[in-house]
């Protein structure tokens, strides 16, 4: 899995150039991302004509963050229902839906699939379902599925994904755009069936008392047809 450390040594480089300020003075835009947009994020902030400074974790510690006072000029959440809450807490506004995303079952060994899940003692990573919508997301399929599998917690789908990708698991529940981003064999993944979880829809806010005009500009960037297209090359609808 060389890939992986060159994907890290990549998005070290881009959170770098991200981060810096701009050579006008003005400082950069601060975005909180769902670790599962990481790659997509990173490729979406070159097309970009501001600077942008990204923090990448799961939506719950995102959120949270948020709720107690960090300064962030915009949130992209893996769900819905964290932006809602700060929207219903007047924290946030312009809600924005720019994604859907699809879980996948990686495997080390054996054919990807319910049938794999199927056989007992499998050790399997999934990202926090109370932090992580792909988590919740993974618990929904494992109990529609009945699957009797040893889970160990991730704090994010970049965790889960690094936890298989270094030997420590059997199995992981990932998204599917980070499989794409590693160029994972297809026949290492299993692309989890819609019907089996929730829709994992994605929505960004703008953070008020931010730099609320370029974070509006941004979110209208996120929505624009070359932005999109990205998006869903990337692995996500």
């Amino acid at each position: 899995m060389h890939r992986l450390g060159l994907l890290r040594r990549k998005l070290l480089a881009s959170a770098l150039v991200l981060a810096a300020v701009s050579g006008s003075g003005e400082a950069a835009l601060q975005v909180a991302v769902a670790a599962n947009f990481q790659a997509a994020f990173g490729q979406l902030a070159e097309g970009y004509s501001g600077e942008i400074a990204a923090t990448y974790g799961s939506s719950g510690l995102l959120y949270a963050q948020i709720v107690q006072g960090r300064s962030f000029d915009a949130f992209l959440s893996a769900d819905r229902m964290r932006p809602q809450a700060l929207l219903d807490a007047n924290l946030a506004f312009a809600p924005t839906a720019y994604a859907s995303g699809r879980i996948v079952l990686l495997v080390r060994d054996g054919e990807p699939g319910a049938d794999w899940l199927a056989a007992p003692r499998k050790r399997v990573a999934i990202a926090n379902p109370d932090a992580a919508p792909y988590g919740r997301a993974a618990e929904e399929t494992l109990a529609r599925l009945g699957a009797d599998v040893k889970r160990i917690t991730a704090l994010n789908v970049a965790q889960a994904f690094h936890f298989w990708a270094s030997g420590a698991v059997d199995g992981a529940f990932a998204a599917l755009a980070q499989v794409l981003a590693e160029d994972t064999p297809p026949e290492r993944y299993w692309i989890v069936p819609e019907r089996l979880h929730a829709p994992i829809e994605q929505v960004a806010v703008a953070i008020r008392g931010g730099n609320e005009a370029a974070a509006m500009a941004f979110l209208q960037y996120l929505t624009s047809d070359g932005a999109q297209a990205l998006v869903r090359t990337a692995g996500y609808r």
